[in-house]
């Protein structure tokens, strides 16, 4: 019989008594998309943590840890939710979830400090709406540094996997569930309806309907039918569904955040910029084609495959956002292609490691 999902995912190899530390650390810090469930996204983080693990096998050099968690609220019994720390009950909204976001990782990179080791430095990787916490996160982050009050959390890079960073609201789906999300008690109302259609129907029953319809594999039909009978799945999604369509539409950042690791223009900060990929699909219903093309115009260098602009012409401190031409990977990746998504991940990860190793 299937447990719960698990709420949180660390992925680490445990030190051994008597082995030198490794110089750097570097943690894979995952954000998922909307729904929040971080089991979601088990095939896609353990592929990713052994592939990299695999590269530094015989490297002490570098360690890579793969850390994810649940978004808040998407907890699947109400004792794990940290109301107490967060000051506030479910439903949490989507600056709820960006705070949360920041607080879990300065806590995470202190607790990896105090276990031994040296130079901690953070990769964001995020999902969707996880893209969007994910660049917050560094605006946050980044202007702590520029008051003095945070320079221990070193983002070094982030990677946004079919993200919805601006004009969500002008998708495909967007477009279909605005109209319901405007009604500000429609979250609760479908909560309620989803809760009384499914009371009697076990977990396993339910993940069986859903595998049956769907056409889901066992562990993304097991983890959807525990978060249809979470405490607060249903209305925690759509509640921050609803943040979405309202506060993801212009782009908020400047060349603080965008500027990927540019010499120009300069950064008073302490920290280099991070460094930052996007991938998106070619067809997304979470992501209109224009407003992919104006954000790779506006804000990004194009990449097709490897072929990318030569170092050191035109503005290549600019972020490589990629189309995905050729493996028409879908927005919700996680389902059935987590494997070939976290090497190409992988790769990127090797790019932005590579790249920090020749800085301080």
């Amino acid at each position: 019989m299937r447990g719960p999902p698990s709420t949180q995912l660390h992925l680490r190899t445990p030190p051994e008594p008597g082995k030198k530390a490794a110089a750097r650390t570097y943690i894979i810090y995952f954000l998922t998309g909307n729904p929040g469930l971080v089991e979601y996204y088990r095939t896609f983080l353990t592929h990713l943590y052994g592939v990299l693990s695999h590269d530094t096998a015989s490297n002490r050099d570098v360690e890579f840890q793969v850390y994810g968690r649940s978004l808040s609220g998407f907890e699947m019994n109400s004792k794990e939710i940290k109301t107490m720390k967060w000051r506030k009950a479910p439903p949490y909204g989507l600056q709820d979830q960006i705070r949360h976001a920041e607080d879990e990782l300065t806590d995470l990179v202190e607790e990896v400090k105090e276990q031994g080791a040296k130079d901690v430095r953070v990769i964001l990787v995020g999902h969707s709406v996880g893209s969007y916490i994910a660049l917050e996160v560094i605006r946050r982050l980044r202007a702590h540094g520029m008051a003095g009050e945070d320079f221990e959390t070193r983002i070094v890079g982030a990677i946004g996997l079919f993200p919805t960073i601006v004009d969500i609201a002008r998708s495909e789906s967007g477009m279909k569930v605005s109209p319901f999300l405007k009604n500000s008690n429609f979250a609760v109302f479908a909560a309620l309806l989803v809760n009384f259609l499914t009371f009697l129907l076990p977990v396993s029953m339910l993940a069986t309907l859903i595998a049956r319809f769907s056409g889901f594999p066992k562990d993304a039909a097991h983890t959807t039918a525990s978060f249809v009978k979470s405490p607060h799945g249903i209305q925690q999604a759509l509640h921050m569904a609803r943040d979405e369509m309202f506060q993801i539409d212009t782009d908020i950042w400047d060349e603080d955040v965008w500027g990927a690791a540019a010499s120009e223009p300069a950064t008073k900060h302490p920290h280099s910029r991070p460094i930052l990929r996007f991938l998106f699909a070619r067809k997304d219903h979470w992501v209109a084609d224009a407003t992919r093309d104006a954000l790779i115009s506006t804000r990004g260098r194009f990449s097709y495959g490897d072929v990318e602009e030569v170092e050191g012409m035109g503005e290549n401190w600019k972020p490589v956002m990629e189309i995905d031409e050729r493996e028409g990977w879908p927005h919700g990746f996680c389902i059935q292609h987590g494997v070939p998504v976290a090497e190409r991940v992988a790769r990127w990860v090797r790019e932005i490691v590579a790249q920090d190793m020749s800085k301080r």
